[in-house]
């Protein structure tokens, strides 16, 4: 079983976020500016030895690499930010698809989604709006993807390399463009593209023909769709007075472990979370998953990896996330929990090996 870990490239400055959020502002200052909101609140969350790091320096970018290796990890998910031809956060990647020093494999999650305020609660403010060309924006879209799925490092499935969408339904004309993309990708000695639809709030089903796998963003497809009437209704409530939403971690994870939905014979990339706690970047009206703890993501990781769900990947799964810090799933170590989510995650990928 490969093992992957979605990458949150937004821990260095951009002219953009200058403009909007102020001078220097990075996904770390939402982070240092948490508060606990309850009795036993872990917030603020810091980084091991205060390693704020910055994504803009090779050294910080390989060194993610090479610690998600040494715990075991196949492979990071790195969100990319595309807006018919406009590029934002794209800079770590790149210095890693062009870093050679580290054998550790990725690939990309194109993140089809408008940024507006909505982390100071303003999400009809539009930042940057999502937008999407012809022809033309598909071409020079495939020519960026090359330099990426021509490094051996690239995940592949098939020869095709994998790309994962958040939200194919979002966009217009996806399976046109799709068919453009597996038709030209041909030229260049591939067999076509893996096309991995994220299922979640915004894309509840899988939409695309040419779609061969799925995967369920966790913890927020079941805190939408596995959660109970009363749940939901509770949820309802707060969202209306603006109040923070506290649901519990194990129902969540019970949910999840549960699950049989299947999707037109898709090949289902298991999904996992550490934690959920996006006040850092939502305040007092952001949401909580209570309970949780390395301990418990061991023991839970182990059972979804050793589940038989119907058309589940007995390859790859994958984890929300590696350093999603505003929003709490974490792998990377911290002052608060140490190294335990990955060396509880490595235990786990040790046993698969057996």
């Amino acid at each position: 079983m490969k093992i992957l870990a979605y990458n949150l490239p937004a821990y260095h400055r951009i002219p953009e976020n200058d403009e909007w959020w102020g001078e220097g502002f990075t996904e770390w200052d939402n982070v240092k500016r948490a508060k606990p909101l309850y009795d036993g609140h872990v917030q603020p969350m810091v980084p091991y030895n205060g390693y704020y790091y910055d994504l803009s320096k090779k050294e910080d970018v390989v060194h993610q690499a090479e610690l998600a290796k040494e715990y075991g990890l196949y492979g990071f998910v790195y969100y990319h930010y595309w807006f018919n031809g406009k590029l934002l956060l794209e800079k770590p990647v790149e210095i890693y698809r062009d870093s050679k020093e580290v054998d550790f494999n990725y690939c990309l999650c194109w993140a089809n989604e408008q940024w507006a305020r909505t982390w100071d609660g303003k999400p009809g403010q539009v930042l940057m709006p999502q937008t999407f060309g012809g022809q033309e924006d598909w071409e020079n879209h495939l020519q960026y993807f090359l330099t990426f799925f021509n490094d051996s490092r690239y995940i592949k499935r098939e020869n095709k390399p994998m790309l994962f969408v958040y939200s194919p339904s979002r966009i217009p004309h996806f399976d046109e463009m799709m068919e453009y993309w597996n038709n030209r990708i041909k030229e260049y000695g591939f067999d076509g593209i893996y096309l991995v639809e994220f299922i979640s709030t915004v894309n509840p089903n899988a939409v695309s023909k040419y779609s061969e796998g799925v995967t369920e963003f966790e913890p927020m497809y079941s805190n939408r769709f596995g959660i109970s009437n009363f749940t939901k209704v509770y949820r309802g409530i707060c969202k209306k007075l603006k109040i923070m939403e506290c649901l519990s971690y194990d129902q969540i994870w019970n949910s999840l472990l549960k699950r049989k939905r299947v999707y037109g014979g898709r090949e289902i990339i298991q999904s996992a979370f550490t934690q959920w706690d996006n006040t850092p970047r939502k305040g007092k009206s952001g949401l909580v998953l209570k309970g949780g703890s390395p301990e418990k993501f061991e023991k839970y990781f182990r059972q979804l990896a050793n589940n038989k769900r119907a058309d589940a990947s007995k390859e790859y799964m994958v984890i929300n996330a590696w350093n999603e810090w505003g929003e709490g799933p974490v792998l990377e170590p911290s002052e608060q929990y140490g190294f335990k989510y990955l060396e509880g995650l490595q235990r786990v990928i040790k046993e698969l090996e057996k």
